[in-house]
């Protein structure tokens, strides 16, 4: 059986989303003669065979575990990718979802150009808080990696996905490193990833800037080390934000993603 796409999901206490977020592949407006995988990397040592919807035609659902308890999501999506038999690779996590078109036009556009992303979309208790995109219309490039501070999750060609590391914003290190050799990538548009900040959201951990900071330094030294200038600079640009974010709360008890939204709209 070939597989055409390998959807990889880090799955760590979710019981009470996972559900919606595997509706929301189910409920994608795309051609269901692409066959498709969906990994569910289980990092958290539960069983979530019971709670997971059944998934519609040519979605096949498989489950993974990581070699430990919450060994992170870097790992779990290596974990993934080394599983995976897609031709391409898209990420979602296990408390997010896609809009209803979102698939079809990452795989049209992947299949153009090798890499696509979507814009964000940060969602609390279903309340928009925050979109975010590309400042080029259409596109997105590793400026504004450190301009943005949020995720941007890639749907990839397999041979052009990159190892995660095992630190925080592992997912934005390696979005900056699959950008760095490219000056903008196409982004698709009227769809979008949509981030459900919960309310244990890891933004909201005692200390979370302090730590934010610590990792954002260690990308910004191996960049520097790896020769990487534009990545070392993106990581530069996100520490002044945090340190800004860390000044915010002091008058303010929002959580990140609302200080950005508040920035982002002056």
């Amino acid at each position: 059986m070939k597989i055409n796409i390998s959807i990889i999901i880090p799955v760590y206490n979710a019981v009470n989303t996972l559900k919606k977020t595997l509706n929301s592949v189910n409920n994608q407006k795309h051609q269901y003669e692409k066959k498709i995988e969906i990994l569910l990397i289980i990092d958290d040592g539960k069983n979530y065979k019971k709670i997971v919807p059944k998934m519609n035609k040519n979605i096949f659902l498989k489950f993974l575990k990581t070699d430990g308890i919450k060994t992170g999501p870097g790992n779990a999506r290596n974990v993934g990718i080394a599983k995976a038999k897609g031709n391409y690779i898209a990420f979602l996590d296990a408390d997010d979802e896609w809009s209803e078109n979102y698939l079809e036009k990452m795989y049209e556009l992947a299949k153009k150009n090798g890499i696509t992303f979507a814009p964000t979309r940060v969602y609390k208790n279903n309340i928009l808080i925050g979109k975010f995109e590309g400042k080029e219309k259409g596109y997105l490039s590793i400026k504004d990696i450190g301009e943005i501070p949020c995720s941007f999750h890639p749907f990839v060609k397999k041979n052009l996905i990159k190892k995660f590391e095992n630190y925080r914003s592992q997912d934005v290190y390696n979005t900056a490193i699959l950008l760095n050799k490219k000056n903008k990538v196409e982004m698709i548009e009227n769809e979008y990833y949509k981030l459900n900040i919960q309310n244990e959201s890891v933004t909201k951990e005692k200390g979370f800037s302090i730590k934010i900071d610590q990792v954002y330094k260690k990308y910004q030294i191996k960049s520097l080390k790896l020769g990487n200038l534009k990545v070392s600079k993106i990581f530069a640009l996100r520490r002044i934000k945090n340190k800004k974010y860390m000044e915010w709360t002091k008058k303010n008890k929002k959580g990140f993603y609302e200080f950005i939204s508040e920035e982002k709209n002056g």
